[in-house]
């Protein structure tokens, strides 16, 4: 098995390991959420608290991470300890590579709910604040399908927003409408408004409308999270024989045979877009 690192401790087993439980991880949010939406009606009445998420995008990516999970340890305060979250995250920290050890632990969270008694005085005192909570953890999955279809987190696409980039917030939209409330948003929505920017609005119609679909192709899903998890972890450099070596030859996400070195010149041009600060050699 080859075990080169490409960043702080992380192999292509590590990334295979990952790659291969992300389809169950998104199912099961999926699964969830249409549990939230068949029981509306009782997690969604007048004795729920008002909740939102948009306001974590505009943090960086870890500060985030670090708030939702701080907003939903006290969520579910009683069922979760903040030793058992430190324990998580350390198992996490202490893995080589860390990006390996998610799936596990992950499986143990699971575990952990499906095996605690919910009495019915938990029930009914976690029941306003179920829904909002379920939503931190939404703005969690929504970052990350983010990188799946852009290759950055929904912060980067903020912060581009805040730049004055348009096409960054038709994206974002199409990802999570709530982002529609980020602060950053709501100034640029205003801004069109005060100058009747029918173009601007028209496309924002067409980004709460739109579908990811033609974005969504497994593969360059796949590579551009791993993309993302590589520059997280502090890979500033990919040499084309290491591009080839982990996609091709590792992962088995890329084809690499045509003549001429094309396809190798268009991984190349791929990684370029997808990585921050990429070598070219």
């Amino acid at each position: 098995m080859n075990d080169t690192q490409y960043a702080k401790g992380i192999t292509a087993e590590g990334l295979r390991i990952f790659l291969a439980n992300w389809p169950s991880l998104s199912a099961e949010a999926d699964e969830s959420q249409q549990i939230v939406i068949d029981a509306k009606e009782k997690l969604l009445n007048g004795d729920t608290k008002p909740f939102a998420w948009c306001f974590l995008y505009e943090f960086p990516i870890r500060q985030h991470l670090n708030l939702a999970y701080s907003l939903i340890l006290q969520g579910y305060s009683g069922l979760l300890s903040a030793d058992q979250v430190k324990g998580w995250f350390q198992k996490i920290a202490d893995t080589p590579g860390q990006i390996g050890a998610i799936p596990a632990i992950y499986d143990q969270i699971g575990n952990h709910f499906d095996a605690t008694e919910l009495s019915e005085e938990d029930a009914k005192r976690l029941l306003p604040t179920f829904a909002g909570t379920f939503g931190l953890g939404l703005s969690i999955l929504n970052s990350l399908q983010c990188v799946l279809y852009h290759g950055c987190f929904l912060n980067e696409l903020i912060e581009r927003i805040r730049a004055g980039d348009d096409k960054a917030l038709f994206d974002a939209i199409r990802i999570d409408p709530t982002v529609i409330g980020c602060p950053s948003v709501s100034v640029r929505i205003s801004k069109a408004a005060l100058l009747k920017d029918k173009r601007f609005f028209a496309k924002l119609r067409a980004s709460l409308k739109g579908k990811m679909a033609k974005r969504k192709q497994a593969n360059f899903e796949k590579m551009r999270l791993v993309f993302e998890v590589l520059h997280e972890s502090g890979a500033t450099r990919l040499t084309d024989s290491q591009l080839e070596q982990l996609f091709v030859d590792e992962l088995d996400l890329y084809d690499n045979n045509e003549i001429g070195g094309g396809k190798a010149k268009a991984l190349r041009k791929f990684a370029d877009t997808y990585m921050k600060k990429n070598s070219t050699t």
